[in-house]
């Protein structure tokens, strides 16, 4: 067995502390001291940023049926969250457009230095060599079991 680490994971810093760095109450809220000091709005901000991360689904979407929960973020009481959570729809947008282009072909993307020429890449099989299952057929011939 391994042996678990010690301390405990403060989720404002994203930080595992040892013990000693929670008080009492806030050991059971998993913020450390050093957070439990900041301002009620940098907190509340934190809590919306760590939400609004959990709303992706492996950070390249948002599914559908959280769709509404991160419209939420959209029309925030608090500008900075509103603006966080735009700037996250944009990037996500601008991948997703990058993702269709790809997909289909976009002649952009067909010439970039990311997709690659399109002709093969100089390699083993341009060399010369026989490929493995031209080799393996002529000894299958000769070689009967009965």
């Amino acid at each position: 067995m391994s042996r678990r680490k010690s301390g405990h994971f403060c989720w404002c810093c994203r930080r595992m502390r040892p013990n000693e760095r929670f008080s009492g109450r806030n050991h059971a809220r998993h913020l450390c001291r050093d957070c439990a000091r900041l301002p009620r709005e940098e907190l509340q901000y934190r809590q919306a940023e760590r939400n609004i991360e959990r709303l992706l689904h492996d950070g390249f979407h948002i599914p559908r049926r959280k769709r509404a929960q991160f419209d939420r973020f959209l029309t925030h009481a608090d500008a900075r969250v509103r603006e966080l959570a735009q700037r996250i729809l944009a990037d996500l947008e601008r991948d997703a457009e990058e993702w269709r282009r790809m997909r289909d072909g976009d002649e952009a993307w067909a010439t970039s230095p990311i997709a690659g020429s399109g002709e093969a890449d100089a390699g083993v099989w341009d060399s010369g060599a026989t490929a493995p299952e031209e080799d393996r057929d002529d000894d299958l011939e000769d070689d009967v079991p009965f």
